[in-house]
């Protein structure tokens, strides 16, 4: 069920000034003229959102909706995030054209736009990643680790004929690029991210562009090196089309969820 307060990001008690504000403030993030130099898949996502913020805003601001939707909301099942409706993986844009002296735009405008763009592709990829990971990892609870954008701990899975896969911290951060600097720049808070009963922590660091895997596996085993294989088992993702750089100790689980990204962009 779709949860409206979490989409506008707004408490469940808020009053319906807020949430006026709050509709305002999301719906506008979602205009055509912020998505328009994206691929026409982003286009039609967004738009797709917008039609649930206008939903959302529209129940919450009428006293009986509201009222309704709040029953229905309090008995029926949460998943761990409430997602926008499933986006496809993210495809490669066009890079935006240098700014010039006869261009409309000047330098702030495009940084501006672009960053709007890449701020767009990490919701979405986000959102996407989490609505697999609810399917995945359905007894998986919150972890706190402020440095990430996803962290959990999953729950130990028995098998039937095999040996049973242990708790793990699953960590996932998006960067600009997944290349060594951005390995090293979250090494040290994934090197700190604990749970007693997990056995070990896997960083998922994704990204809509990423370097030579030789390049990834050397500043990896450097860093392993240098703390004593003590460190997470890190996963190279590229959102493009959910490609990633498995090391041979990487649980099943995590495995699963990116051949899940990966059969659902073909």
């Amino acid at each position: 069920m779709r949860n409206y307060y979490e989409l506008l990001s707004v408490p469940r008690d808020a009053p319906a000034e807020e949430i006026k504000k709050a509709f305002r403030r999301e719906i506008a993030k979602y205009h055509p003229d912020k998505v328009q130099h994206l691929g026409r898949e982003f286009q039609e996502m967004a738009s797709g959102i917008a039609a649930d913020l206008t939903e959302g805003y529209r129940i919450l601001m009428d006293a009986a909706l509201r009222a309704k939707y709040d029953g229905e909301l309090a008995v029926a099942p949460i998943a761990m995030t409430a997602p926008p409706p499933r986006p496809p993986a993210p495809q490669p844009t066009e890079p935006a054209p240098a700014p010039s002296s006869s261009s409309p735009l000047g330098a702030t405008a495009y940084a501006e736009r672009d960053s709007a763009g890449v701020d767009f592709v990490r919701r979405a990829t986000l959102s996407k990643l989490k609505e697999v990971i609810d399917e995945v990892l359905v007894s998986a609870r919150p972890l706190r680790a402020p440095a990430f954008d996803i962290a959990l701990v999953t729950k130990p899975k028995k098998g039937l004929f095999k040996k049973a896969e242990e708790a793990i911290c699953l960590l996932v951060k998006f960067v600009a690029q997944v290349d060594p600097d951005a390995i090293a720049a979250h090494w040290p808070a994934a090197l700190t991210a604990r749970a007693p009963d997990a056995a070990g922590c896997v960083l998922m660091l994704i990204g809509s562009r990423m370097a030579p895997a030789k390049d990834l596996s050397t500043a990896i085993s450097d860093l392993r090196r240098k703390s004593r294989n003590l460190g997470p088992v890190i996963v190279p993702v590229d959102v493009r089309d959910w490609d990633a750089l498995f090391p041979p100790d990487t649980p099943t689980s995590v495995r699963t969820i990116i051949r899940r990204l990966k059969d659902e962009k073909r």
